[in-house]
């Protein structure tokens, strides 16, 4: 018997996955075949029917096609039931009969138990087949959720760091303006502070010694003074207006490194030479008070330093130094090196300074005491020599004990 479509047609179709054509065509060989009981090819055509279901995930097709395909198996045994009771009457005994009736029972069964398993399978698939699906779903919606308010969180997120920014603007300017604010109210403290110092230095340290000149040259102008009295004067007077003299240089370098933050010009500096010559300016005033001042540095000695304000120090450590010792004293400055530094001493042979003064002498508050003929000072000396020492990269300290002397001694790097 010749069917629509040869199995050949198919198994193409099915080979190339063209799913739909093949199906048309075991549907119409099914139709076929049905019509003239053909129910073994019938049911070859389903097998391959569910196959396609299945590769399609048509599941509820692949579940009708299985009951359509195990009636027709019913049916198949059921003839084949009747054909073997048939057969047996005519050629088999009534015993073999029975066995083969009990065979085909047995076959019913089991089929019936397959066609139950193969049932509850498909139900198993469909169930985690739908929990899949429901899973998929509650994913997607979670996600679609998330990804809402993960969008909704990074405009709150860039919203709040650009105010965040702004503020931190706000907050720099402040800061800025206050900073500003701060410096120069420092400065005009500083200004002021500086003002004032220069008035007060003006107005009692400086007025005194010039006062005594003119009176002494009132009297001289009008012959009221005798010629011996005078050069006794004269000697006291050259003495204080030498201090007088000191007194306003420092005054004049203070003031321009308060106002105008000297920095430091680094030269090859001979220290001998520089001794030498803030030993001279004071030789008067030493002679005048019977004082030798020994330079003890035979050798040249080079120092890298700016030469205007290691002369500041130096006249400031020998003019202390003359002031704080007796009549008949003696002044040695020494210089020693001592790895890449040299290291400077001015040592005298004065009154001495107790323990409790020497940490006031390098404190911001200008400390000071009259000398041993009671020269009077500002204060300001030693604290230029500090702050010019250090920016002349050395340090400063002093030895000292009462009624024995001082030694001050400053470092400066060698070349």
């Amino acid at each position: 018997m010749a069917y629509p479509f040869p199995d050949d047609s198919v198994q193409y179709f099915f080979h190339k996955e063209n799913y739909s054509h093949a199906r048309k065509l075991i549907e119409q060989n099914i139709q076929a075949a049905t019509a003239v009981h053909a129910w073994d090819i019938a049911l070859q055509n389903y097998k391959t029917l569910i196959a396609i279901d299945s590769i399609t995930r048509d599941f509820r097709a692949a579940f009708e096609h299985l009951k359509e395909k195990e009636e027709i198996a019913q049916k198949l045994l059921i003839i084949q039931k009747d054909r073997i009771i048939n057969d047996s009457l005519k050629r088999q005994p009534i015993e073999e009969m029975y066995l083969n009736i009990a065979e085909l029972e047995e076959k019913l069964k089991k089929n019936d138990e397959d066609i139950r398993f193969r049932f509850q399978m498909v139900i198993a698939a469909a169930i985690v087949v739908c929990f899949l699906l429901a899973a998929i779903f509650i994913q997607i919606f979670r996600f679609r959720k998330s990804r809402k308010n993960n969008s909704n969180m990074l405009i709150n997120n860039n919203l709040n760091r650009f105010q965040l920014e702004e503020l931190t603007r706000l907050l720099q300017e402040n800061e800025d303006e206050s900073q500003q604010f701060t410096q120069d109210n420092e400065r005009l403290e500083t200004t002021n502070a500086v003002k004032d110092k220069l008035l007060s230095v003006i107005s009692h340290d400086l007025r005194s010694p010039i006062s005594s000149l003119q009176a002494l040259l009132n009297m001289f102008n009008t012959n009221n003074i005798a010629r011996t009295d005078l050069v006794i004067f004269f000697g006291k007077l050259l003495s204080r207006v030498e201090n007088t003299s000191t007194m306003l240089e420092n005054l004049l370098h203070w003031s321009q490194y308060q106002l105008k933050g000297l920095e430091p010009i680094f030269n090859k500096v001979d220290l001998q030479k520089i001794i030498d010559e803030c030993i001279h300016l004071y030789r008067m005033q030493a002679e005048q008070k019977h004082i030798v001042i020994d330079n003890s540095l035979k050798t040249t000695v080079h120092v890298f330093a700016d030469v205007e304000m290691l002369k500041v120090i130096l006249r400031n450590l020998i003019s202390n130094a003359l002031k704080f010792t007796h009549s008949g004293g003696i002044i040695t400055i020494m210089t020693t090196t001592k790895e890449n530094d040299a290291v400077i001493s001015v040592k005298d042979t004065g009154v001495g300074i107790s323990p409790e003064n020497q940490v006031k002498l390098f404190a911001m508050n200008n400390f000071t005491t009259p000398g041993t003929e009671k020269e009077k000072g500002t204060g300001l000396g030693l604290k230029l020599c500090k702050d010019f020492v250090e920016h002349n990269h050395g340090k400063i300290w002093l030895d000292s004990k009462i009624n024995v002397g001082t030694t001050f001694h400053f470092s400066i790097p060698k070349l």
